[in-house]
């Protein structure tokens, strides 16, 4: 049994080392991937959230500087309930555009992959309302571009209050440029 409990604990320093080396990458080094986020909160106060930083390439705390570029937030209706999604960025910069809302998983994946450049887009504060096989602008605070695809998106009530979780394919062009690279 000692065993046993020794191999988990072993095998949960080495997912948990994984996870914190993931972050201590080199920025030009994690250009593309997929990330989940939700909006629980963490801590005893001041509470945190985890958001996901397009130039680190990793999650990283509502509390930690440079914040994240994006955090999900569960929109409700006026008894409370879980009604809807938007992302938030905490630059207080118009950051998000709409590029393409689609039927299918097929078809957003289809238009992310040949998204190769930018072009004109009205920018908003957050990304509102959004859905699965949405695909998304987003300029980060070092004006660098990132396509991103949102794959799944989960909405409930739960004990805790509403919940939102977004799951997110992404492309960063960290060079400023408006051409990404396939």
């Amino acid at each position: 049994m000692k065993q046993t409990i020794r191999i988990f604990y072993l095998l949960g320093l080495i997912i948990i080392s994984g996870l914190m080396a993931s972050c201590d990458k080199e920025p030009e080094s994690v250009i593309a991937g997929e990330f989940t986020i939700d909006n629980a909160l963490y801590g005893f106060g001041p509470y945190y959230a985890i958001g996901f930083s397009f130039e680190q390439g990793c999650k990283v705390q509502t509390n930690e500087a440079p914040e994240p570029d994006i955090t999900v937030h569960a929109r409700t209706d006026a008894r409370g309930a879980v009604s809807g999604a938007y992302l938030d960025t905490p630059n207080l910069v118009p950051s998000f555009a709409l590029a393409g809302d689609f039927a299918t998983g097929t078809a957003a994946k289809t238009f992310f992959d040949a998204l190769l450049t930018i072009g004109s887009y009205t920018w908003t504060l957050f990304a509102d309302d959004i859905s699965e096989n949405q695909v998304y602008i987003f300029k980060t605070r070092k004006e660098n571009y990132v396509k991103f695809r949102i794959k799944n998106l989960v909405l409930s009530d739960t004990d805790d209050g509403p919940y939102a979780e977004v799951n997110i394919e992404w492309r960063i062009q960290a060079d400023g440029s408006t051409t990404f690279s396939q």
